[in-house]
């Protein structure tokens, strides 16, 4: 388990994108950078995600990130922060070697996708994902969230039954749902938060600060409504440039649904916000996403992308620095 001055806390954090020089190579300087801005605007770190670009880094690359993201945070006054690193690999078996490379490296937690080379064999066969994932968490050094994307997993999309089921293992922590299905969270939540499941899984009180299995989007579009089916925050690529504007709206929730209308009255109107910028982000891609950063935050903040993700495109380019200015504004408002 992870050391009991880093635990998982509720709330918004962001899978960082990870910046290329011209010549291909990690740019340690600007990762530095975004994973310093983003701890002082107060949401959680998550390294080598979709965003992330994992599946184009070697494992040498992988422990580097991993290295200067936990270095950052130390040398910030960040030393409790926990480091949620995505160990996706092809098998269990490289995947259990990058999830015990990363701990090593000073991830704390550790976030796993399934495979989806074999989509077209094991998509039919659940039980061998079921066996994946449980292969994975009884290795895996540092506790283990389940990364449900069909997108990025050639379609495998793990329903509620098998959710709630890897949820009974000892070592897995939660779960980040970016499949668009605040029902497929609300049951895994209700279940995560039955009174038998809490009693039987105390370990959480080591790995979570509120001792709560995590049940998070994949998307800050829906914050507000997903809180209001029992997730516990987000995971959301749109923090990258807008972390405050976010963690504000987590905040105001809250207070909200424990019954501040004023602050219902907005979080209601920061989601409409969210949910407009969301969209944009998302269409933008991680190019776009890339884009805002080296324009709105600081040059070569963002970098480039790896083949064969291509150079962002001129529309991508005018769609992002003119449809996100507004809410750029209003996040350094904040």
């Amino acid at each position: 388990m992870t050391s009991a001055t880093k635990l998982w806390a509720n709330g918004v954090s962001v899978p960082l994108t990870t910046p290329f020089k011209a010549d291909d190579s990690i740019d340690t300087d600007a990762l530095a950078t975004q994973v310093v801005r983003l701890a002082k605007a107060g949401v959680g770190i998550v390294l080598l995600g979709t965003n992330g670009e994992a599946s184009h880094l070697s494992q040498a690359e992988r422990r580097l990130a991993v290295q200067v993201a936990r270095k950052a945070l130390d040398g910030a006054g960040f030393q409790d922060a926990p480091l949620l690193v995505g160990t996706g690999a092809g098998s269990a078996a490289t995947t259990i070697e990058v999830t015990k490379e990363a701990a090593t490296a000073g991830a704390t937690h550790a976030i796993v996708i399934c495979p989806g080379y074999f989509a077209f064999a094991m998509g039919r066969d659940r039980a061998a994902i079921i066996a994946f994932f449980e292969q994975v968490m009884d290795a895996s050094p540092i506790p283990v969230m389940i990364y449900n994307f069909p997108g990025a997993a050639a379609g495998i999309d793990l329903t509620s039954d098998e959710l709630i089921k890897l949820a009974a293992h000892p070592n897995c922590f939660g779960a980040k749902l970016t499949c668009a299905m605040i029902g497929k969270g609300q049951r895994l939540a209700a279940y995560a938060q039955s009174d038998a499941y809490v009693a039987a899984h105390s370990q959480l009180k080591n790995v979570t600060v509120t001792g709560q299995f995590q049940v998070l989007p994949g998307f800050s579009e829906s914050l507000l409504p997903s809180l209001v089916a029992r997730h516990t925050g987000c995971i959301t690529g749109t923090g990258n440039v807008f972390p405050k504007t976010i963690a504000r709206l987590y905040e105001q929730s809250v207070k909200g649904l424990q019954g501040n209308a004023e602050a219902m009255a907005e979080a209601l109107k920061l989601q409409d916000r969210v949910a407009r910028s969301d969209f944009i982000i998302v269409k933008a891609g991680i190019q776009g996403t890339k884009h805002a950063l080296d324009v709105f935050v600081q040059p070569g903040l963002g970098g480039r992308a790896r083949l064969p993700l291509g150079p962002c495109s001129d529309e991508v380019k005018k769609m992002v620095e003119t449809e996100l200015k507004e809410d750029w504004e209003f996040e350094c408002s904040l």
